[in-house]
This record gives structure tokens, C-alpha cells and sequence, in this order.
């Protein structure tokens, strides 16, 4: 059902009392500091870096909520990187997109922005276990990861008086999926230090979370309204990066 908002001044929704973020936070760190621990082990392996351009297309269940596409970027660092001799990579990722981007006039300098209002962002911090039997300068491979995504909103709205109205809405959930791609290679040896070409594709499925519905926000009667749905992210995601292999 739609809550009202209180006019005239800034209003943060509570957070979930069934997820406990501190907890779930403490996974996080205890699972990063054991794929620390376990990469001491393989010193001698090469490492590698990523930069990737995100888009990624709701579907599902999800989709039926909100069918917009998301947009982002994506880094992940392999402390393993996978060989023809060690075929098993681990490494963590951080991924960014927004989902409800539009252009807009700004209210100050009268220019076309592209805004963020009332879009729904999530930032997701995962770790990769990837695949990949053979060498070469064609490299294909598979990748599971499992981690956490921060989903939030900032909307701001005006009242007819032109007073600002400001909504914070956020959550966490656990997220985890299944991903392949191909590696081509682009520059340098592909035995030592390598740039490759990456296109890949993810499917990122999550817990329940609660997520602002964009289209709820009105106002009405001297108060503004908005509703949340609780909801599990679906997103399929195509990323084109590059790969730096280092020496």
C-alpha cells in the first residue's frame, strides 16, 4: 500500500526488520579475507584486471515490476586468473548500474542532464570463481560468483509552493548467478604480460529486497505518497571490456 510523505522535509524509510545488514556485511568481509587467504597459496599465479561496460535487461518476474534497462560498468580483479595449466580463477568484482535514467532540464542552469531521479541503483560486490580449460588468443570460459547488492534511491520532488521533498530508500540482499564469455587477444604475449578483449554475459538473480516503485510517487491532498515492492532482482547483463593479464 502507498505511505505518505511528509511535505517540506527530507524522509528516510526504516529498513527491513527481517534482514540484518550487519551481519550480512560480516559475511562479506569474511568471505573476501579467505579468497585473500587462499590466493597467498598461489603466489606464482597470474593476476589480472578488468574493466567492463555494463547494460543489463530485467527479466522474469522482476521485469513485470520494472522493464527499464539498467546501465554501468563493472571492475573485477583475479588474484588466480585462469590458464591452461591452472584452469581455476577466483578474483572479486564490483559492479555499478542504474535502472531509470532519463533526460531532464535542470532547474538551475535550464541544460539537458541525464538524471538519476527516482532511479533505482545497485552496487554489487561479488566473488568470481571462473573456468577456463584452454590457453590461446581465443579464450572462452565459464564463471559462477556469489556476494552482496545495495540497492537505493534518492527522489526529490517540489510541491506546488516549489518546496523540495526528498525520499531515501534503501536495502541489501544477497545475490549470486552464472556467467560465460570469450576472451580475444589484442596486444602482447598471451604466456606473459596480455590485453584481451572480453564479451561476456551474466545472469544475476537475488533475495527479496524492497525497491522503490518509481511510478507511485504523486502528490495528493497536501501530502506526498509512494509505495515499495518487495520483489527478487532478475537481470540478465552483456558486458564488453578489456582484460589486462599482468606479467
Amino acid at each position: 500500500m502507498p505511505f505518505p510523505i511528509p511535505s517540506g522535509k527530507d524522509f528516510e524509510q526504516p529498513k527491513s526488520e527481517i534482514k540484518d545488514d550487519k551481519e550480512m556485511k560480516l559475511y562479506l568481509k569474511i568471505l573476501t579475507l579467505l579468497l585473500l587467504f587462499i590466493s597467498t597459496n598461489y603466489l606464482n599465479a597470474q593476476p589480472s584486471a578488468s574493466f567492463y561496460f555494463t547494460t543489463a535487461f530485467p527479466i522474469n518476474d522482476y521485469r513485470l515490476f520494472d522493464d527499464e534497462v539498467g546501465y554501468g560498468g563493472n571492475l573485477e580483479f583475479l588474484f588466480i586468473t585462469p590458464s591452461k595449466a591452472k584452469p581455476m580463477g577466483m578474483g572479486i568484482s564490483f559492479s555499478y548500474f542504474t535502472q531509470g535514467l532519463f533526460f531532464a532540464t535542470d532547474s538551475y542552469s535550464g541544460e539537458t542532464i541525464l538524471s538519476d531521479n527516482k532511479a533505482n541503483n545497485f552496487s554489487n560486490l561479488h566473488l568470481i570463481f571462473q573456468l577456463a580449460p584452454t590457453g590461446g588468443t581465443v579464450r572462452p570460459y565459464i564463471e559462477t560468483f556469489f556476494g552482496g547488492s545495495y540497492i537505493y534511491s534518492f527522489s526529490q520532488i517540489f510541491t506546488l509552493d516549489y518546496v523540495p521533498v526528498s525520499l531515501f530508500i534503501d536495502d541489501w540482499a544477497w545475490s549470486y548467478g552464472v556467467g560465460g564469455g570469450f576472451k580475444l587477444l589484442i596486444g602482447g604475449d598471451e604466456e606473459d604480460g596480455s590485453l584481451y578483449l572480453d564479451l561476456k554475459g551474466r545472469y544475476m538473480m537475488s533475495s527479496d529486497v524492497s525497491l522503490l516503485d518509481r511510478n507511485s510517487i504523486r502528490y495528493a491532498n497536501n501530502s506526498f505518497y509512494y509505495a515499495v515492492n518487495e520483489t527478487q532482482l532478475n537481470f540478465v547483463a552483456v558486458q564488453l571490456g578489456l582484460v589486462i593479464y599482468f606479467r
